[in-house]
């Protein structure tokens, strides 16, 4: 992290840092697919977001992403092994 970012974000501010709706963040954190705490209580209690989470984020997604390659990869070998 840079010394110009947050340590902590709202939930708005997270949700525009990654280009997605409030309510996805949201519900995310009540599935408990990101790790947030809550500050005060009753209706004008907040979240805030720790900054790592982004890296965290970005890191499962890029996990994903090469599982998938690897998939369509062998995919493709199958097929090519079934036309031999």
């Amino acid at each position: 992290m840079n010394d110009n970012e947050p340590a902590y974000y709202t939930i708005k501010e997270f949700s525009k840092k990654l280009r997605v709706h409030e309510n996805t963040i949201r519900n995310a954190i009540k599935k408990g697919r990101l790790n947030a705490f809550r500050i005060g209580g009753g209706p004008k209690s907040s979240y805030r977001i720790p900054a790592s989470e982004i890296n965290r984020i970005a890191l499962f997604d890029m996990k994903d992403f090469i599982e998938k390659i690897i998939e369509i990869k062998n995919l493709k070998l199958d097929n090519q092994n079934n036309f031999e």
